[in-house]
């Protein structure tokens, strides 16, 4: 199987699931297939930035904690934030963590870590965001356009930048992606939130390709860093789920906090 062919199968079979959790308003596949991009993006970070080189139970113990901390922002984004005591046993989780780094090797103990805590902001922290979107028929119809934003923004700056692409964008950090690559995503993602919110809101596209960028470059820089490819190789053909949902994990709390920056401003311009 070339891989083109192969790298389109899979990519196929991802997007499928993703569009498969956000449509059919199904709790168990949403938390299913969120929960999946979850634990396997904060294994993968884990991986990625060598803790627990000789505790792979504690890379599960992680993993496992940052799928909780969804579940529970999910519960608490569903019944309401009196149902907030869900999040203790995930601070019970951090309280063990900080307490068994006491016991660790000294030496690696303050930058594992600040790893540790990290990637369960950035991977699981970030991701949760999704059930505030998901919680709302309205704005889960946001969470569906930020997806698909992203993914032309991807199809629309390779397309733009493997042809037309002469102007490096960052080339310290991503030497292929040009400023003509930037361009021809943030039109197609314009075009896409157009298509599915209504052409007043194709503004969300701009912020959107925007910040996805930023996300792509963010991950390229650690995989720079580290000296890797790809964060993982669970997607034949595309990489590891890092690697597939870098963007996501800066546009979600950018859209909440622009989204709620947004309807504050309006409620005291109402008022």
């Amino acid at each position: 199987m070339s891989n083109l062919l192969k790298r389109a199968i899979f990519g196929a079979i991802y997007v499928g699931l993703i569009l498969a959790a956000l449509l059919l308003r199904e709790h168990l596949v949403y938390m299913t297939v969120f929960s999946l991009l979850v634990f396997l993006g904060t294994w993968e970070w884990s991986n990625l930035v060598s803790t627990h080189r000789i505790f792979p139970l504690r890379r599960i113990t992680d993993a496992v904690a940052a799928v909780y901390l969804f579940w529970a922002t999910h519960e608490i984004a569903d019944m309401g934030i009196e149902h907030a005591a869900f999040l203790i046993p995930y601070a019970g989780y951090l309280l063990y963590i900080l307490v068994r780094s006491i016991y660790s090797e000294r030496a690696a103990m303050p930058t594992d870590l600040a790893k540790i805590l990290f990637g369960q902001v950035y991977v699981g922290g970030f991701l949760s965001i999704a059930n505030i979107f998901y919680s709302d028929e309205q704005t889960s119809m946001i969470l569906l356009a930020i997806f698909v934003c992203i993914w032309v923004n991807d199809t629309g700056a390779y397309l733009a930048g493997s042809t037309l692409g002469k102007h490096k964008l960052f080339p310290s950090v991503s030497p292929k992606k040009s400023w003509e690559g930037f361009i021809g995503g943030l039109i197609a993602s314009t075009a896409a939130a157009g298509l599915i919110l209504g052409w007043e809101l194709s503004y969300y596209g701009v912020l959107i390709s925007i910040v996805a960028t930023w996300g792509d470059l963010f991950e390229s820089m650690i995989k720079r860093s580290v000296g890797v490819k790809d964060s993982g190789n669970i997607i034949p053909g595309h990489g590891g789920i890092l690697d597939r949902i870098d963007s996501l994990l800066f546009v979600l709390p950018f859209m909440a906090f622009f989204l709620w920056v947004l309807q504050t401003y309006q409620h005291l311009h109402l008022s």
